[in-house]
């Protein structure tokens, strides 16, 4: 599931997250391995299909669970180079749940902000941590905002696109719209 590389990076994010202070979920620590799992879902007498199901069924609603209510926060990890279907799901998760959202993409230099999808990116207002000491100090400040990220992306987007009209799309004005919304907006920790 994890690669070795993923795994090390996810146990430093970890250490510094509890050296701060703050509890943890690691998934690869915490969590179900489905190959594991299955095997004990299987040995309690259940077929191939209805095992699979089970054990599936379980580790989605742990991953869910966790992300939305357990943890108060989700830093995903990019230090891959094209981030796992979970990622990306576990960072829409968060968003919608207005949790704070840290993206470390610490020396990945195949990381380009404008390669990777303002859907992701856009979650952190385009804000990625490059040195996984200062997750801590990004989290903190997250935690101080009043308003979520997705709460304040829903209220631009109602506003600039609520008379949109996909045949006249009014580039200029989005454009200058955009420029005072969010032309200064970007700081990296």
């Amino acid at each position: 599931m994890y690669s070795a590389k993923e795994q090390k990076d996810n146990r430093e994010i970890d250490e510094v997250l509890q050296r701060a202070g703050y509890a943890t979920f690691l998934p690869q620590r915490d969590g179900f391995a489905y190959d594991e799992l299955f095997k004990k879902v299987q040995d309690e007498g259940y077929a191939y299909e209805e095992a699979r199901d089970i054990a599936l069924g379980l580790i989605m609603h742990l991953d869910v669970y966790q992300v939305c209510e357990g943890c108060d926060a989700t830093v995903l990890n990019l230090t891959v180079r094209n981030p796992g279907e979970g990622t990306i799901t576990e960072g829409a998760l968060c968003f919608r749940s207005e949790r704070p959202l840290v993206l470390y993409k610490g020396n990945n230099p195949s990381f380009v902000l404008e390669n990777h999808s303002p859907l992701l990116t856009g979650q952190t207002r385009f804000s990625i941590v490059d040195k996984v000491e200062k997750i801590p100090r990004k989290l903190k400040q997250i935690e101080m905002e009043v308003e979520s990220n997705y709460s304040r992306t829903m209220s631009i987007a109602k506003e600039l696109f609520k008379d949109y009209d996909p045949v006249n799309k009014r580039v200029d004005y989005l454009a200058s719209q955009g420029k005072e919304l969010f032309g200064k907006e970007r700081v990296d920790v």
